[in-house]
């Protein structure tokens, strides 16, 4: 038995597992099938083993083979982290990182964790997915990404004994709070509020800082068909709590028309004078400088005739 291993063999045993064919598999080694089928040759005899049975129109892996394909695997996935950290550390700082984010965890580990990373490592690439955390479990099984922050809830001792391969690391939890408008129907129940009634409603999660939560309890104070269009104006706009309170109370309060606030007594005596004397509805718009509109306003053309007397 060779004391060495060719490394790039046991990534053609695996190309040749997945494919149970030769031609195929060695399509996928960018070989042709004669120097594919060599290079299988070569790691039976290295190893003294017969990986694959081979027949007229099948190929399958040997029992030997099964058991050596795990520990193939695993040992060019401890290659490649190998390379991976060589080249992290020949770059100062670089490399290339892929992560899963659960959606629940997704919004504060954006907003906090992934600016630092960036800062402490700008060389760093990162590939981050977000998805649910059963979803990334079998992405992180198939080494499509290398750890990954999700909410399991308690399940979290029930995945370190259902997987001796997991290394799960409990986070600091954190408190969770449902917010719903004055009035909603599940403020009014006279028992405690059962999980399964909330399934009943549509609801929308989401990670609030203490800004956030102060922001979310001065909007609850809109009626509800204003609420999300408000809330989208605290976000485009980047309110402050201060300016979110401002700007509930403007729409709670919308001020008058400035014309209506300030009227000039001399104009409004004008308007009333003119309005008896044409018999019509009469608005004065004066403006600071001078300029204004003078409205009269009718409901027919038999009146318009009698106030049209009126002026000649």
């Amino acid at each position: 038995m060779s004391s060495s291993i060719d490394l790039r063999r046991l990534g053609h045993l695996v190309l040749l597992s997945e494919e149970l064919h030769f031609s195929r598999a060695a399509k996928r080694a960018h070989l042709s099938q004669t120097a594919f089928s060599r290079s299988i040759q070569s790691l039976e005899s290295d190893l003294q083993l017969r990986l694959f049975d081979r027949g007229t129109r099948s190929v399958q892996l040997t029992a030997a083979g099964r058991q050596l394909l795990t520990q193939a695997r695993d040992l060019l996935r401890r290659a490649d982290n190998l390379n991976a950290s060589a080249q992290y550390l020949a770059n100062a700082e670089g490399g290339e990182l892929n992560l899963g984010v659960g959606l629940m965890a997704a919004h504060s580990f954006m907003q906090t964790v992934l600016p630092r990373l960036r800062r402490e490592c700008p060389g760093l690439r990162l590939n981050v997915e977000v998805d649910h955390w059963q979803n990334l479990l079998r992405h992180l099984e198939q080494e499509r990404i290398e750890f990954l922050v999700g909410g399991t809830g308690e399940r979290h001792e029930d995945l370190r004994l259902q997987d001796p391969r997991l290394q799960v690391t409990a986070l600091p939890s954190r408190q969770t709070a449902i917010y719903c408008r004055r009035g909603h129907p599940l403020l009014v129940a006279d028992s405690p509020v059962q999980p399964q009634r909330l399934l009943g409603y549509p609801w929308s999660a989401a990670l609030l800082d203490d800004t956030s939560v102060l922001q979310l309890f001065a909007l609850l104070g809109l009626p509800a068909e204003q609420q999300t269009t408000a809330a989208r104006q605290v976000v485009a706009k980047g309110l402050t709590v201060r300016q979110t309170e401002a700007l509930v109370r403007q729409w709670l309060n919308p001020r008058r028309d400035a014309t209506q606030q300030r009227t000039n007594p001399d104009v409004e005596r004008l308007q009333q004078d003119l309005g008896e004397r044409l018999g019509a509805d009469v608005k004065l718009q004066h403006g600071a400088r001078g300029k204004g509109r003078l409205v009269i306003s009718y409901s027919s053309l038999d009146e318009l005739d009698g106030i049209l007397e009126h002026i000649r």
